[in-house]
């Protein structure tokens, strides 16, 4: 699509520009290409165009004629795919180019009525109310895979935040908590809107597309800010007069504005549009980050049991449109509307070891470790705690908790906590947090003589900036361990003594270098052999929001440094947006090497401190990305033992992604420990689905473990029951978690990347909301935003601050 603009135009509006390309060339198009968004169109024939010709689209919203080019590239065999799905060669370009014409055609025609994403659409049947605006959608999710023997759809119920569609002003007035059926002179006239809640309300609005009707002309415009004045202040310059935006209103229409007082929305740089004018259509993703009580909302809505899923997939076959979708039928796909059948095994349950070496087999991926000591406790050489918003937390809470800290960290087997910790009082105000943590550090060496190790901080609920403003002065500035609470959970009422044990003090021993819990090392050999020493590291880059292209991606790799794989470190960078593989890669692995041999020489007193066996996982790669991913990160990882002058270990590269798993019969869920390596797997590469935790909510998801490289020449068992013992050493869980910990460690660590930044500086308060910026713009952005990245404070580098 010709488009002068350096700014992108949304697959949503390159989907419909070709859509009316075909219909208004029916001769042509005789039989509908399927367009995958962006650049590709796959047909059954071969048009007459020859190698290049243009289009001119007529299009009844936005510039018109739109000019679309199409150049002929290359026709798709797929007898290269059927030989793979018989598992008689490897996986290659021409197999990706076929799944993606399959993948395509597949959804072709649900998204011509419904919004969609990368690899979901939605419908609006039985939306649920998030509140603030929002609302809720259930859509699905599907992708063409080949298996062994046959090609499967994988279907699965997807969910997302839309904007409530309807007029602009009930949108505003639900964002400012009003009923939208309130008067909105209350809440919207430029006197009533405070400079920080009109800053707020442009955040929530821009981007979103809202229709005008001027003129007789009906029009789609995207929102860029909120003004400061009510249209009847708002002056613009008309024919050399100065008017207001409600006077020319009323010039235009013969009638007055219902409500002159309200702000107005920018809808280019020279034009503004009262509120009460616009309107919002359906089917707007919400691109901004949820609030927690819209995150709960979500969790509950996307929460189905196996039955209702499996339910609500069967009673979507006919938005699927399988059967009906002219677009299969030209490509000659059927697809089969009943679910497989699908075998497995359960795998043995890991021994977890304790202090004093106490047992506990885990059941079903749970546990309790009441009455037990942690297995390598950490000394607390001092505490404070700071209390924000202290009117809210009283007395008796304060006594509770205190009290609560010192029982619980003792009956663990953490030494020092004080009985009477010094208590600094604080609102919650302001921009000094780093101050509060040295001046509650001065009270603690006041009161005992000692500097802290761990401050405690007791925050009221909705306290999202002030928990980033502690992390980034207890990690990154300072390097001193903090724990944050939420004060309604820590009084006698709901923080007993099983929610300290189970949920805090975990947490705590960690980020001040202890070690929670092992699995028992004689069903673990490969990790805990002595003669082959062996580290296991985890990696995952993540990426801005969808749009968004001033704003990097940070990458993070996290790896063992003792020999039972249950202690870690972390290193984090921001990279080039976007970019998936981690371009870092090798200086990473070297920081994690290094401090993992001297570990294993100053803590552990080992004569030989390198690893002769490497366990990477790595999270974030889609099976396109496969082959250049083993290319260059295996070519980095051995370029880091290089530079540091050890041998290169024996690596085994596995690549994690969630998958989907079916369902017991008893349960609903399947059990932990269900690994499936046929049926649904590769006709070729190595690799199986494992379900390693048990389900709290809705449907548990299995995840999806690739083998690339392996030469330590795993039998499939083996590494099976490995990835399933690294599932339960996540040091602030007594449950198993769904991936391998070190994978949920370098999640955990690129979410943590906002705490990397200065709070008050120019990025202090990044957003993931779609920015308008040329991609010459956008790139040097997010160059800047690079290099003003803290690295993590040395204190803290060396332990699992992460927690």
């Amino acid at each position: 699509i010709v488009h002068n603009d350096e700014k992108k135009l949304s697959p949503r509006v390159t989907v419909e520009i070709i859509r009316r390309m075909q219909e208004q060339n029916p001769t042509i198009f005789t039989k509908r290409g399927s367009y995958d968004g962006r650049k590709n169109l796959y047909s059954s024939i071969q048009y007459p165009l020859g190698t290049n010709y243009q289009f001119e689209v007529d299009m009844p919203e936005g510039p018109s004629p739109q000019r679309v080019r199409i150049k002929w590239v290359a026709t798709i065999n797929p007898a290269s795919t059927a030989r793979y799905v018989e598992g008689k060669m490897t996986y290659d370009e021409k197999i990706s180019t076929t799944l993606n014409a399959c993948n395509v055609a597949l959804r072709m025609q649900p998204i011509q009525k419904h919004p969609f994403n990368a690899k979901s659409f939605f419908t609006d049947v039985r939306p649920r109310d998030a509140r603030w605006g929002v609302e809720l959608w259930r859509g699905y999710f599907q992708s063409v895979r080949p298996v062994i023997g046959k090609m499967v759809v994988n279907v699965d119920i997807s969910s997302a935040a839309f904007y409530k569609p309807g007029p602009l002003i009930g949108l505003c007035l639900e964002y400012l908590e009003a009923s939208p059926k309130a008067n909105p002179v209350q809440f919207l006239s430029s006197n009533r809107l405070n400079t920080r809640t009109r800053v707020a309300l442009a955040k929530f609005l821009r981007t979103l597309r809202v229709r005008t009707t001027h003129g007789g002309n009906t029009r789609v415009r995207s929102i860029r800010s909120v003004s400061e004045q009510g249209a009847n202040n708002l002056p613009f310059e008309l024919n050399g007069t100065m008017i207001s935006v409600a006077e020319y209103f009323l010039q235009e229409t013969g009638s007055p504005l219902r409500y002159p007082n309200l702000v107005c929305v920018q809808l280019s740089k020279t034009a503004w549009l009262p509120l009460e004018l616009c309107d919002v259509p359906p089917g707007q993703f919400y691109r901004n980050t949820l609030r927690p009580e819209q995150t709960k909302s979500m969790v509950g809505f996307s929460s189905l049991r196996p039955e209702e899923r499996l339910r609500d997939i069967r009673n979507g076959l006919q938005t699927l449109q399988y059967s009906s979708s002219p677009y299969l039928q030209d490509f000659e796909i059927n697809v089969d509307p009943n679910p497989m059948n699908i075998k497995g095994r359960i795998l043995p349950t890991p021994t977890l070891l304790y202090g004093r070496n106490a047992a506990i087999q885990p059941r079903d991926g749970k546990w309790n470790m009441l009455g037990k000591s942690l297995y390598r406790p950490q000394s607390i050489q001092g505490c404070a705690i700071i209390v924000y918003s202290p009117r809210r937390f009283s007395n008796t809470d304060r006594t509770h908790l205190k009290q609560s800290l010192f029982d619980v960290t003792t009956m663990l087997g953490m030494q020092g906590m004080p009985a009477d910790p010094p208590v600094l009082e604080k609102d919650g105000t302001g921009t000094m947090f780093a101050s509060h943590l040295k001046e509650a550090a001065l009270m603690c060496h006041a009161a005992t003589g000692k500097m802290p190790n761990l401050i405690i901080a007791v925050l009221p609920d909705m306290a999202e900036d002030i928990y980033t403003r502690i992390k980034n002065a207890g990690d990154i500035k300072i390097g001193v361990a903090t724990q944050c609470l939420r004060g309604s959970k820590c009084g006698p009422e709901k923080g007993d003594q099983q929610y300290f044990v189970n949920y805090y003090s975990p947490r705590i021993n960690a980020k001040l270098g202890g070690i929670n819990v092992i699995p028992k090392p004689d069903t673990v050999r490969f990790l805990t052999d002595p003669a082959t020493p062996t580290i296991v590291i985890g990696a995952d880059v993540h990426h801005p929001g969808p749009g968004v292209t001033n704003r990097p991606s940070y990458a993070a790799v996290v790896g063992s440094v003792d020999s039972d794989a249950s202690k870690y470190v972390a290193v984090s960078k921001p990279q080039e947006p976007r970019v998936e593989m981690i371009q870092s890669l090798a200086d990473m692995i070297t920081h994690i090497l290094k401090t993992y041999m001297r570990y294993r020489k100053d803590v552990e007193k080992n004569a030989n401190p390198a690893p002769r066996r490497m366990l990477f996982y790595r999270d974030g790669i889609s099976e396109g990305e496969f082959q250049q991913c083993k290319k260059k990160e295996v070519e980095q990882i051995f370029q880091a033992c290089d530079n540091i002058g050890i041998p290169r270990p024996k690596l085994t590269f596995v690549v994690v992604g969630k998958g989907g798993c079916p369902a017991d019969r008893k349960s609903g869920n399947a059990q932990a420990g269900l690994v499936i390596d046929r049926d649904i797997t590769s006709p070729v590469e190595y690799d199986f689905y494992l379900q390693s935790h048990g389900g709290l909510l809705g449907t548990s998801r299995s995840s999806h473990y690739n083998v690339l490289e392996d030469q330590n020449n795993f039998m499939p068992d083996d590494l099976q029951r490995i990835s399933f013992s690294l599932c339960h050493v996540y040091a602030r869980s007594t449950r198993s978690v769904s991936i391998v910990s070190p994978v949920y460690y370098a999640d955990l660590v690129c979410t943590r990347s906002k705490h990397h930044y200065d709070p008050d500086g120019a990025y202090g308060n990044l957003s993931d909301s779609v920015s308008q910026v040329s991609s010459a713009a956008g790139l040097a952005q997010a160059e800047a935003i690079m290099r003003a990245f803290q690295p993590v404070h040395p204190n803290t580098g060396h332990t699992m601050y992460f927690q």
